[in-house]
């Protein structure tokens, strides 16, 4: 009985810790100097046999960002988009949908803006 409750405890502030560390994680990134985000970015989205080129064309007034995405076969996810960076997060929206959060890192941008699919996109030199 005691080590099962031990066990739990201990379960419970491992769980604790992790969450911290993903808080912290984030709040490092918003934290750092503003990304620059401008210029044509081109990856993919999605996993395996199940992913799209992605382009990614932005325009950047400070925080402020403006430009275009493409997703191949996804004319839901492609059009006019508008956002901000904050530190080396990024938001985009497009007109008829909020992408979730990407991180900016020197000359490339991953995250999930999409529920289950992954982007990663490298800025052309």
């Amino acid at each position: 009985m005691v080590r099962a409750i031990t066990v739990s405890v201990l379960a419970l502030l491992c769980v604790g810790a992790l969450g911290c560390g993903a808080v912290e994680q984030e709040r490092a990134a918003a934290s750092a100097p503003t990304a620059n985000v401008a210029g044509l970015w081109t990856g993919y989205a999605g996993f395996g046999v199940r992913s799209a080129p992605v382009s990614l064309t932005m325009q950047q007034n400070g925080a402020d960002v403006t430009g275009t995405i493409s997703v191949a076969g996804r004319p839901d996810l492609s059009g006019p988009v508008t956002g901000s960076v904050r530190g080396e997060l990024l938001k985009l929206s497009l007109p008829t949908a909020t992408l979730g959060e990407m991180q900016a890192k020197q000359d490339t941008i991953t995250g999930v803006p999409v529920a289950g699919m992954p982007v990663t996109l490298q800025r052309a030199k």
